[in-house]
């Protein structure tokens, strides 16, 4: 018989768990327009995301807001797992520059795959442990000739399907060019240094650093 003592424990901790996880999104949210603000990018108010590693649910054609079928997976209703904040885009000097943040809270299974293994994402028990695991934020931008266009890599699946490239690969930046040959950078920071203003601004500089030796153009 199912010891009733270690299911209340499990029921504890998952409304611990639950609240800890609402408390960390409200802080990701904060810091994502912090920095939309800090860069001046448009359109002001918003941030349009797109959710990753897996779908999100499919919008009820009848009751209920948005419909569940046998062939959903968990994840699709935890967004934080793997998200992508489009914080928008701005005219620089000589270009424009265009911006998202991707917030991966776990990296287990990419780092499982890292490591050549066969994570499987609806077996958590594949990933890495937690304790070797991380939590980053990506933040991947273009800088755009006033000529050219934009990449075709703006697009949700693009963006799935770079993200795994990116994550399996260990550099923390990952610097290419399109086939209009505007600069595409990908840049990892571990979440903990977005906890403050002060650490949100060496991220920033950081960022703009390596921006300007690439192209001459600064985005503060």
């Amino acid at each position: 018989m199912e010891n009733i003592n270690s299911s209340q424990e499990l029921f504890l901790n998952i409304r611990k768990s639950i609240r800890l996880l609402y408390e960390y999104q409200k802080r990701m949210q904060g810091t994502m327009f912090h920095i939309k603000s800090v860069l001046n990018l448009s359109p002001a108010g918003r941030i349009e995301i797109n959710k990753l590693f897996s779908r999100a649910p499919r919008t009820s054609k009848d009751y209920g807001e948005t419909q569940l079928s046998d062939g959903n997976w968990a994840w699709d209703y935890i967004y934080p797992m793997a998200m992508e904040y489009y914080l928008g885009e701005r005219k620089l000097k000589d270009a424009e520059f265009r911006l998202s943040a991707i917030q991966v809270t776990d990296d287990g299974y990419y780092k499982a795959r890292q490591q050549n293994l066969s994570p499987n994402r609806l077996d958590t028990y594949t990933f890495c442990p937690p304790e070797e695991s991380s939590s980053l934020v990506l933040f991947v931008m273009e800088i755009k000739n006033r000529n050219s266009s934009w990449a075709k890599r703006w697009r949700r699946d693009a963006m799935e399907d770079n993200l795994n490239r990116w994550m399996v690969d260990s550099s923390n930046v990952i610097d290419d060019v399109t086939m209009s040959g505007n600069h595409f950078i990908v840049m990892k920071f571990p979440i903990y240094e977005l906890l403050t203003d002060i650490s949100i601004s060496k991220v920033v500089d950081k960022i703009n650093s390596h921006v300007q030796s690439l192209t001459g153009n600064t985005i503060i």
